[in-house]
Protein backbone atom coordinates (compact mmCIF):
# COMPACT_ATOMS: atom_id res chain seq x y z
CA UNK A 1 0.00 0.00 0.00
CA UNK A 2 1.11 3.27 -1.12
CA UNK A 3 2.22 5.32 2.27
CA UNK A 4 0.57 8.40 1.26
CA UNK A 5 -2.75 6.58 1.19
CA UNK A 6 -2.06 4.96 4.25
CA UNK A 7 -1.73 8.32 5.70
CA UNK A 8 -4.80 10.31 4.33
CA UNK A 9 -6.97 7.23 5.61
CA UNK A 10 -5.52 7.45 8.91
CA UNK A 11 -5.83 11.03 8.71
CA UNK A 12 -8.90 10.85 7.46
CA UNK A 13 -10.35 8.77 10.56
CA UNK A 14 -8.68 10.72 13.20
CA UNK A 15 -10.34 13.90 11.12
CA UNK A 16 -13.84 12.28 11.66
CA UNK A 17 -13.29 10.91 15.36
CA UNK A 18 -11.96 14.85 16.39
CA UNK A 19 -13.98 16.59 18.65
CA UNK A 20 -11.98 19.79 18.98
CA UNK A 21 -13.40 22.02 15.78
CA UNK A 22 -10.62 24.13 15.75
CA UNK A 23 -7.91 21.06 15.88
CA UNK A 24 -10.24 19.33 13.24
CA UNK A 25 -10.47 22.36 11.17
CA UNK A 26 -6.26 22.19 10.45
CA UNK A 27 -6.84 18.68 9.66
CA UNK A 28 -9.13 18.94 7.21
CA UNK A 29 -7.37 21.82 5.99
CA UNK A 30 -4.00 19.01 5.60
CA UNK A 31 -5.74 16.12 4.69
CA UNK A 32 -8.82 17.21 1.33
CA UNK A 33 -8.62 19.89 -1.52
CA UNK A 34 -10.17 22.74 -0.91
CA UNK A 35 -13.03 21.83 -3.08
CA UNK A 36 -13.70 18.04 -1.45
CA UNK A 37 -16.84 16.36 -2.34
CA UNK A 38 -18.66 13.87 0.09
CA UNK A 39 -21.30 11.36 -1.54
CA UNK A 40 -23.04 10.64 2.24
CA UNK A 41 -26.40 8.37 1.91
CA UNK A 42 -28.27 10.13 4.29
CA UNK A 43 -27.87 13.69 2.34
CA UNK A 44 -29.37 14.13 -1.50
CA UNK A 45 -26.72 16.70 -1.87
CA UNK A 46 -23.01 16.22 -2.87
CA UNK A 47 -20.94 18.03 0.16
CA UNK A 48 -18.45 20.32 -1.42
CA UNK A 49 -15.79 22.23 0.67
CA UNK A 50 -14.14 22.58 3.75
CA UNK A 51 -16.95 24.26 5.57
CA UNK A 52 -19.77 21.95 4.20
CA UNK A 53 -17.07 18.95 5.68
CA UNK A 54 -16.70 20.24 9.04
CA UNK A 55 -20.19 20.76 9.10
CA UNK A 56 -21.36 17.36 8.04
CA UNK A 57 -18.97 16.14 10.98
CA UNK A 58 -20.60 18.00 13.62
CA UNK A 59 -23.81 17.01 12.68
CA UNK A 60 -22.25 13.48 12.85
CA UNK A 61 -20.72 13.61 16.46
CA UNK A 62 -23.57 15.44 17.71
CA UNK A 63 -26.06 12.38 16.72
CA UNK A 64 -23.66 9.58 18.08
CA UNK A 65 -21.49 11.41 21.33
CA UNK A 66 -18.87 9.48 22.59
CA UNK A 67 -18.17 7.37 19.46
CA UNK A 68 -15.13 7.33 17.07
CA UNK A 69 -14.39 5.88 14.34
CA UNK A 70 -11.58 3.23 13.67
CA UNK A 71 -10.59 1.25 10.19
CA UNK A 72 -11.29 -2.36 10.44
CA UNK A 73 -7.71 -4.07 9.99
CA UNK A 74 -7.00 -5.67 6.55
CA UNK A 75 -9.78 -3.79 4.56
CA UNK A 76 -7.74 -1.64 2.73
CA UNK A 77 -7.28 -1.86 -0.88
CA UNK A 78 -5.88 0.54 -3.19
CA UNK A 79 -5.04 1.72 -6.91
CA UNK A 80 -4.43 4.49 -8.76
CA UNK A 81 -4.92 7.18 -6.11
CA UNK A 82 -8.44 5.34 -5.00
CA UNK A 83 -8.55 3.30 -1.82
CA UNK A 84 -11.76 1.65 0.18
CA UNK A 85 -11.61 0.63 3.84
CA UNK A 86 -13.90 -0.86 5.81
CA UNK A 87 -14.87 1.13 9.41
CA UNK A 88 -15.97 0.43 12.79
CA UNK A 89 -17.81 3.82 14.82
CA UNK A 90 -18.02 2.96 18.09
CA UNK A 91 -17.90 3.94 22.06
CA UNK A 92 -17.62 1.95 24.91
CA UNK A 93 -20.48 3.65 26.19
CA UNK A 94 -23.27 2.68 23.82
CA UNK A 95 -23.56 -0.95 22.53
CA UNK A 96 -25.00 0.05 19.30
CA UNK A 97 -22.04 -0.19 16.79
CA UNK A 98 -22.46 1.28 13.09
CA UNK A 99 -19.87 0.16 10.14
CA UNK A 100 -19.59 1.12 6.71
CA UNK A 101 -17.11 1.55 4.19
CA UNK A 102 -15.62 4.68 2.55
CA UNK A 103 -14.24 5.25 -1.04
CA UNK A 104 -11.52 8.17 -1.50
CA UNK A 105 -9.87 9.43 -4.52
CA UNK A 106 -6.61 10.95 -4.17
CA UNK A 107 -5.52 14.20 -5.89
CA UNK A 108 -2.31 15.93 -5.87
CA UNK A 109 -1.71 14.32 -2.21
CA UNK A 110 -5.16 15.41 -0.57
CA UNK A 111 -8.69 13.70 -0.50
CA UNK A 112 -10.60 15.19 -3.18
CA UNK A 113 -13.51 12.62 -3.05
CA UNK A 114 -14.97 10.29 -0.60
CA UNK A 115 -18.28 8.10 -0.74
CA UNK A 116 -19.60 6.63 2.20
CA UNK A 117 -21.42 3.51 2.56
CA UNK A 118 -23.00 2.59 5.88
CA UNK A 119 -24.12 -0.55 7.18
CA UNK A 120 -26.96 -1.19 8.93
CA UNK A 121 -25.68 -0.50 13.12
CA UNK A 122 -25.77 -3.62 15.58
CA UNK A 123 -25.06 -4.25 18.78
CA UNK A 124 -21.89 -6.33 19.70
Amino acid sequence: MSSTIEQLINKHIEIWSETDSKKRRIKIQEAYTSNCRVFDPFFSDVIVGHDALDNLIDEVQAKNPGKVFTVIPGTVDEHHDQARFSWRYESSENPIVITGQDFIAVENGSIHSLTVFVDKPTSD
